[in-house]
């Protein structure tokens, strides 16, 4: 009687703090049975003459993935989208940050099409510059079972929605090259794996870029949505000379394509075009890549990878796929054979294994 009284204790507990969906949850494969599955599935769509595509930059909470994720595995297949590594969010909203483990579930239940990412840098425990995300990410990390570490907000402009809804708390900008930084800087370089961050490319923002890429040259950084400019009057270093010397000057640093398609629109700030790949100006773009783009893709295919940036507050994850997939295949869509099959699935594999596709 003892003991069961104790038990239920335990699980009014569990119940009423949030314990038990922060409760650990383990990988149910190893490294070697997981990379297993990934190439069973890239090799199926390149066997049905499909260039696979492996997405690095998407997130998903609990409740989308409980309402979407079974319906989004058929257009996974329909799309050629071979794997997703989601980032992870909290299990507790409120108060002291703990780590969430429902990315371990997706993983665990559908292990040839879900790639482990940590917990995202886009909480307010992040956002605030305290220490408890970031302690729990190093220690997540060094124990190995993570392939890549998720998006982690440094310079961040407010979406459209958020304008509309005078939400400002991801209006952030938190400094690269500061102690929060410096330590996920340093966990890449020490531990191996890669990690994407979203920084709007202003001034201060890519010199800060340069000197962390040339600090950690161990790090593995991927810098999401390439191309996307919606601030162009702070923005205005950004550009094909600019893109071509990183991309020459540091190794260690590679673009995502999760970015706008053509004629897309930025709500908050008079709606400006808000991707400088495409080909046109003013109130219309065409469907096709500026040539300097389109250069740059081609000529330094092997440090591009794909993206949809799903998240929450986005539409339904099937129909979401569907339209960020068409993007990433019209970008793709001109560039030389090689450089779709680096773009699309090789490069991300090699920053997820530390190997060549071969």
């Amino acid at each position: 009687m003892k003991y069961r009284a104790v038990a239920i204790v335990l699980v009014v507990l569990a119940i009423t703090t949030g314990f038990a969906a922060a409760a650990p949850v383990e990988i149910n494969f190893s490294r070697q049975q997981l990379e297993e599955k990934w190439r069973g599935r890239i090799q199926s769509f390149l066997d049905k003459g499909t260039v696979p595509l492996i997405d690095l930059e998407s997130s998903l909470r609990r409740e989308d993935g409980e309402d979407y994720l079974d319906d989004a595995l058929a257009v996974m297949d329909e799309l050629g989208l071979a794997l997703i590594a989601f980032d992870g969010y909290s299990a507790k909203k409120k108060g002291k940050y703990k780590w969430g483990y429902y990315i371990h579930e997706v993983v665990n239940a559908h292990p040839d099409r879900f790639v482990l990412a940590t917990n995202g840098g886009t909480n307010q425990n992040w956002l605030k510059g305290k220490g408890g995300f970031i302690g729990q990410l190093e220690e997540q990390v060094r124990g190995g079972a993570y392939p890549i570490m998720g998006e982690f907000d440094f310079r961040h402009y407010m979406s459209g929605s958020q304008c509309n809804k005078g939400k400002t708390n991801r209006d952030s900008d938190i400094p690269l090259d500061g102690e929060n930084g410096q330590r996920v800087f340093r966990l890449s370089a020490e531990t191996g794996v890669p990690f994407a961050i979203h920084h709007e490319p202003e001034g201060h923002a890519l010199d800060s870029l340069e000197a962390m890429l040339k600090k950690y040259p161990k790090a593995q950084v991927i810098v999401a949505h390439f191309g996307q400019i919606r601030h162009p009057e702070k923005e205005s270093r950004f550009g094909p000379e600019l893109v071509r010397r990183l991309l020459s000057s540091y190794p260690n640093l590679y673009y995502d394509l999760s970015t706008g398609q053509p004629g897309r629109t930025y709500m908050c700030n008079n709606k400006v075009l808000d991707t400088v790949i495409w080909q046109g100006a003013g109130p219309s773009q065409s469907d096709t890549l500026k040539d300097e783009y389109k250069n740059i893709l081609s000529e330094f295919s092997d440090r591009f990878v794909a993206g949809t940036d799903y998240g929450g507050g986005r539409s339904p994850l099937p129909k979401f796929l569907r339209m960020k997939v068409k993007n990433l295949r019209l970008i793709m869509r001109d560039l030389p054979d090689a450089a779709k099959h680096n773009i699309g699935y090789r490069n991300a594999w090699k920053l997820l294994t530390g190997k060549d596709w071969k």
